[in-house]
């Protein structure tokens, strides 16, 4: 698949999700926590760091979890959450993928509780790919959203005219 195909299927994926002009991460959050009837956790792992990994999806019996390396924006961050979003969106979170990561990754968790788990590192894959381009229009669509725009300060017009 090309990233046109991958395109155009996120396209299809966005419009079935019906969000509304002025989305928000939060709310395509409290969505995807509606739809599927359990709460989506976010977390940074500072293991990530360094490692080829920078986000990780874990399908859990009662919640999902959403884990990221440490970033040095806001904008790579939702990037990464976005994509993660992406993938249960596009329904990726029903494939049989192993839980095994989870187990490597945290040591402490209850390995029985992760139903699957979802590592991005590379888009070398159809699934991938399309999770990325499908948070890449997702996070378009916030960029553009006026929703939690600060108001302009008052003395703007007075200095820039």
């Amino acid at each position: 698949m090309n990233y046109r195909e991958a395109r155009k299927i996120a396209r299809k994926a966005e419009h079935a999700f019906s969000l509304p002009n002025n989305a928000t991460l939060h709310f395509i959050q409290k969505k995807l926590e509606a739809q599927r009837g359990r709460p989506i956790k976010i977390a940074e792992l500072p293991g990530l760091a360094g490692s080829e990994l920078c986000g990780v999806l874990l399908i859990c019996s009662d919640r999902d979890i959403v884990l990221h390396a440490p970033v040095k924006s806001i904008w790579h961050r939702q990037q990464i959450i976005l994509h993660e979003f992406s993938h249960l969106i596009l329904g990726h979170d029903l494939d049989g993928v192993s839980s095994e990561i989870a187990s490597s990754l945290l040591p402490d968790l209850d390995a029985k509780g992760v139903l699957r788990a979802l590592a991005r590192s590379s888009y070398t894959d159809d699934a991938e790919l399309t999770a990325e381009a499908l948070a890449d229009q997702l996070a378009t669509r916030i960029i553009n959203s006026d929703a939690g725009v600060q108001p302009e300060p008052l003395a703007f017009r007075k200095v820039f005219g």
